[in-house]
């Protein structure tokens, strides 16, 4: 399985207010740290208090990994924060057990997930592959181009309930803590793409995962 790298910074931080955006970023990395640490390669580090870094084994999770650090940014920050990802996949230089720190490494791997965030701020993305595969930058593309449309329209409400999904795992059960009926949280979770954007996501880490 190939690693891919995944670096990224947070957009309109400045706005929000550069330490209270730093904060609320090393929070979430945290969090995303914990949950994923058998994803991981290398964990996510925080740099210069708006931007993170790390190395993830390619795959379903490491695509469930940015939707969960984006929607904690978003439901942290009540919608005012957001981030954009540049993803590479490839090689690396160096072994990576035991390392922690991810500005130690080089590698093609790198060089692509830079040239993506730089895609990604310019062409004003969330989120931008380059795998050197130009078959499968362009199915990502589309794919990721589909999925930030229906984030765009989440509420930080929409994204609590869509991380509280994603944890659970069940409909039926996230109706029940919510004490609404299961046809109510279904209708509100189909009607704003959120099973279909976990579908995409499952889906394109598949075939990430294959390729690889």
């Amino acid at each position: 399985m190939p690693p891919v790298v995944l670096s990224g910074d947070l957009v309109a931080s400045r706005a929000y207010g550069a330490g209270k955006a730093a904060r609320v970023l090393s929070e979430v990395v945290n969090e995303v740290n914990a949950r994923f640490s058998k994803t991981l390669l290398v964990p996510l580090d925080v740099i210069q208090g708006d931007a993170f870094q790390g190395v993830a084994a390619a795959g379903p999770d490491a695509l469930s990994l940015v939707f969960r650090l984006q929607g904690g940014l978003v439901v942290r920050s009540a919608g005012r924060l957001k981030s954009r990802f540049g993803l590479g996949l490839g090689a690396i230089d160096q072994a990576l057990a035991g390392v922690a720190d991810p500005s130690l490494l080089t590698g093609p791997a790198f060089v692509a997930a830079a040239e993506a965030l730089a895609r990604a701020r310019k062409e004003k993305r969330q989120i931008v592959l380059q795998s050197g595969r130009a078959a499968l930058d362009a199915a990502a593309g589309g794919t990721f181009g589909l999925i930030e449309f229906a984030w765009k329209r989440w509420s930080a409400e929409v994204w609590r309930r869509a991380l509280r999904y994603d944890e659970l795992g069940s409909i039926k059960k996230l109706a029940g803590e919510l004490g609404v009926s299961y046809q109510a949280v279904h209708k509100q979770l189909h009607a704003r793409g959120v099973l279909n954007v976990r579908e995409a996501l499952e889906g394109l880490g598949r075939l990430l995962e294959e390729v690889g």
